[in-house]
């Protein structure tokens, strides 16, 4: 196996916390918890480097297992919750979505 397969990782790394951003917000704008984006964002970055990275370093997975087809799931999931995070943005403001407006 080249060294090069491990690059795989980052696009998972990548969407992984991009799709639990997106889910950790619309559960917030769900339960009208008033989070911050910091908060969130760090929250899906640390979950995500788990999700990642755990099943390979406690054996449960290899590289091998990380494929095209994950990232298209991956990709699907993430525009999924922003379509509905996006229908949901009128009806239920958050305080986050005040602070990426700032931004």
């Amino acid at each position: 196996m080249s060294s090069l397969h491990w690059l795989i990782l980052f696009p998972y790394y990548f969407f992984t916390a991009l799709s639990l951003y997106l889910l950790f917000a619309l559960v917030c704008r769900i339960v009208r918890a008033d989070a911050a984006a910091n908060t969130l964002a760090i929250t899906a970055v640390l979950c995500s480097l788990a999700a990642t990275a755990a099943p390979l370093l406690m054996g449960l997975s290899s590289l091998a297992d990380y494929s095209w087809q994950g990232l298209v799931v991956l990709l699907l999931v993430s525009s999924s919750l922003a379509a509905v995070d996006a229908l949901l943005k009128g009806g239920l403001p958050l305080r986050l979505d005040k602070e990426l407006e700032d931004v």
